[in-house]
């Protein structure tokens, strides 16, 4: 039985997109991928933070590395003007090998659901849905979005504009990142999205933990 794909996808830049991904991977025993990585040249990249993260919760998993790496922290199609070599194209993407599918994969986008990655100007949606299609599996989007002051005009353009594309049906829920904020979970609610989780800052091994045990089991939500 083929497991699911987590489209794991965020409201804004730097919302908790890996941390939270971190968590799930732990939690549903799953792999993880990020389909595009850029900013190298800033940092050691997503894939490397979540094996940190995972290895500190004790969970051991070799992750494959992005089907595209680029230097500058820009918008995958920005990047590419600084490596014209580059040229991304959304059938050039093929779920890694490396793991059977009967286990649940993570799968990490770069940034929002709008942010241009194709020099056709095709944007994460047109990869998610790529995905749907070619993958023969049950695929899942989680947004991620902050917790506070924002996150109730950023979430709800989120989720209409994937439901506006025909991917309402295959929205899993929200979960925030940052300080718990009851007030806005409940007020996504009354907007009919389903907030699955509250992640809290963490700042320490204990904290992490904490916030590990916030997630639901897979279960409970297929």
């Amino acid at each position: 039985m083929k497991a699911p794909i987590f489209f794991v996808t965020g409201t804004d830049t730097d919302v908790g997109k890996t941390f939270v991904s971190s968590l799930l991977a732990v939690k549903w025993k799953a792999a993880y991928w990020k389909p595009i990585q850029t900013g190298i040249e800033c940092d050691e990249g997503d894939t490397v933070a979540v094996q940190r993260i995972c290895h500190t919760l004790g969970y051991e998993e070799d992750f494959v590395g992005p089907r595209y790496t680029m230097k500058k922290p820009l918008s995958p199609l920005e990047a590419m003007d600084y490596e014209p070599e580059i040229n991304i194209k959304i059938s050039d993407f093929k779920v890694p090998i490396a793991w059977p599918a009967s286990k649940p994969l993570i799968m990490e986008g770069a940034g929002g659901v709008c942010v241009p990655i194709t020099k056709n100007l095709q944007t994460t949606i047109d990869l998610i849905k790529f995905f749907i299609e070619s993958t023969g599996r049950t695929v899942k989007i989680l947004v991620v979005g902050r917790s506070g002051l924002g996150t109730l005009n950023h979430t709800l353009l989120t989720v209409e504009h994937l439901k506006a594309k025909g991917l309402g049906d295959f929205i899993l829920g929200c979960i925030l990142s940052g300080k718990k904020n009851d007030g806005n979970a409940e007020i996504l609610r009354r907007y009919n999205v389903d907030v699955i989780a509250q992640v809290d800052y963490c700042a320490t091994n204990q904290d992490i933990r904490a916030a590990l045990d916030s997630i639901p089991e897979i279960e409970s939500l297929l």
